[in-house]
């Protein structure tokens, strides 16, 4: 079931239960996830879609209310943390630190977390302490 059948199944549970925010709030995303031919978005640019506004969100700059970001968090999956994107980069570690620039370090770590559900603020913030020498 992707992400737009599984916010449709719950319309009538909101309209039923006369919960105007939630039912707002799928609204909105349905009709967002929705392209123009009808067709629901692929569940990784929906992901991809619904971070982007979380982390302006993140930033301070939003016109979405406090709650509507909670409702939205519920929906996109759980980053990797910091530990964990360090490791999934381990086989990689060497060609990171052996990159000439940060920005190809970077490169090489985003590649190797291809598919993966991370930030790219906690991947620069591994690989920054990868390249660090200790």
């Amino acid at each position: 079931m992707t992400i737009v059948q599984k916010m449709r199944s719950q319309l009538a549970p909101a309209m039923k239960a006369r919960d105007t925010a939630k039912l707002a709030f799928l609204r909105y995303w349905i009709a967002q996830l929705t392209l123009g031919t009808g067709a629901e978005m692929a569940d990784a640019d929906a992901v991809k879609k619904m971070r982007g506004v979380l982390k302006e969100a993140r930033s301070g700059v939003t016109t979405f209310t406090p709650e509507e970001i909670n409702q939205l968090v519920e929906w996109v999956p759980a980053s990797l943390g910091l530990d964990q994107i360090r490791e999934a980069l381990g086989p990689v570690a060497d060609q990171i630190r052996a990159a000439p620039k940060d920005g190809m370090a970077l490169g090489v770590a985003m590649k190797a977390l291809a598919g993966q559900p991370v930030e790219s603020e906690d991947v620069k913030a591994v690989v920054n302490t990868l390249r660090t020498p200790a």
